[in-house]
């Protein structure tokens, strides 16, 4: 934790502003009991938060550490004391499994609820104006230290010191970046060998059937194409574009359609006909799903 000094240094919190935490105390402390109402009102709307306190009791000793809490913002020292019964606090949030987000949440409430007293009660516009900036540098202080302790608790979920650990990934995220690139030239390699399947298939359609000679060169440049959006889809995620797997189903699909029309028309076993078919409908139905997954998301 920084130095209070140093931290009131950061808030630019001076001497006028200890002069209106004075002005404040004269008309936020009537306000203790007031404001442990609304707080705990705030907190009784959400169910989950609620459920912290299941008897009268919870509920009293919470209003009474809220009407505390308020009367030590407008009266302790801004002093190590005072930074180290609030990182207790946070820690306290913390123990009981209350997420962070709560904390700022709830602050958030009480600096809305301060503005508007403040208003309410402040001589004029002017001074409620300088009253509610110095109020917020309090706040900030105060929710600053708080989760002080959620930011030690990650620290601690570090398996090796930071330096290491971001060592690390950056070598893995090298690696990865290198691999994608040996998939690139993988991938111009098949797609060369795919191309020159598709040469010989025309080739080879004056010395056989033509009916089955059309259907291969048809299904080689039908993968070909495939391998092509497979190429590109590869080079957008390198140029840090989203990568999905919808172009490896599509080109599974193209796969099977040339391998069903070549088996329709050489009159293969019925058994491997049909275990082709049920394949094919089985990838169709996947992209029938994944496309309209993708849709979804797209409306949203």
């Amino acid at each position: 934790m920084e130095p209070v000094e140093k931290m009131l240094d950061h808030y630019r919190y001076g001497p006028a502003d200890e002069a209106n935490r004075e002005r404040l105390r004269a008309l936020l402390l009537p306000e203790a009991d007031r404001f442990a109402e609304a707080l705990f009102g705030y907190m009784a709307s959400d169910p989950y938060t609620l459920s912290f306190f299941p008897t009268e009791e919870a509920v009293r000793r919470r209003k009474a550490i809220s009407r505390t809490w308020f009367q030590a913002l407008l009266t302790d020292p801004l002093d190590e004391h005072h930074l180290k019964r609030l990182h207790r606090a946070g820690k306290t949030h913390l123990d009981i499994g209350l997420p962070g987000h709560y904390v700022s949440a709830a602050m958030s409430f009480v600096r809305g609820y301060c503005h508007e007293r403040v208003a309410a009660l402040a001589a004029d516009p002017d001074e409620a104006r300088a009253l509610t900036a110095t109020l917020d540098k309090l706040l900030d202080l105060n929710l600053d230290v708080m989760t002080e302790a959620y930011r030690e608790e990650e620290l601690r979920r570090v398996f090796l010191s930071k330096r290491t650990e971001t060592a690390l990934i950056r070598w893995v995220e090298r690696l990865t970046h290198g691999l994608n690139l040996l998939l690139v030239v993988g991938l111009v390699a098949m797609t060369g060998a795919i191309a020159a399947l598709f040469v010989s298939d025309v080739i080879q359609v004056p010395g056989g059937r033509l009916d089955v000679g059309v259907v291969k060169a048809l299904g080689s440049l039908l993968i070909l194409w495939m391998m092509i959006e497979l190429l590109h889809a590869e080079v957008r995620y390198l140029r840090g574009g989203r990568f999905t797997l919808r172009v490896f189903l599509e080109l599974a699909l193209v796969a099977f359609i040339r391998k069903l029309f070549v088996a329709a028309l050489e009159k293969s076993d019925p058994v491997d006909f049909g275990l082709i078919l049920a394949s094919l409908l089985v990838l169709g139905a996947l992209f029938f799903l994944m496309a309209r997954t993708d849709r979804q998301e797209g409306a949203d």
